[in-house]
């Protein structure tokens, strides 16, 4: 049987695909918690936030059939928060800061990233090779 029609390997896969789903975000509005001062846990702010994301896209794609799809995008960010609020037990206020501290964060990160994995393809990459070409 060929190897992409194994089950175990695929169920790994999916497991390992929903951990990092949950834990990659968690980690970054932990933080952002952390700059705000607020002791949750990394597991916990990545639950809510899958919890919310999921409910936000159900939503989402109940309303999209109907005329408020023009304020959508207003409609789920709110309820976003507002399910990412209920479920951390923090203020409104502190869940729209956690959600923009932590897209800063995310953001220079991959600012970070670029700079240097963008340096290291600069400067250690082989030079290409000068075979004459006749045309």
């Amino acid at each position: 049987m060929p190897p992409f029609f194994d089950f175990l390997s695929f169920g790994i896969a999916t497991l390992a695909f929903f951990l990092i789903s949950i834990i990659v975000p968690g980690f970054f509005i932990w933080v952002a918690f952390k700059v705000l001062r607020k002791d949750r846990g990394i597991l916990h702010c990545g639950f809510a936030n899958f919890a919310a994301f999921l409910v936000t896209a159900v939503v989402s794609l109940l309303l999209h059939f109907t005329p408020l799809v023009v304020f959508l995008p207003l409609i789920a960010f709110i309820l976003y928060l507002y399910i990412l609020k209920t479920l951390l037990d923090v203020s409104f206020l502190e869940a729209f800061l956690a959600t923009i501290i932590a897209g800063v964060i995310i953001f220079l990160t991959a600012i970070v990233l670029m700079v240097l994995f963008g340096a290291w393809m600069l400067f250690f990459t082989p030079p290409p090779s000068m075979h004459p070409t006749r045309f």
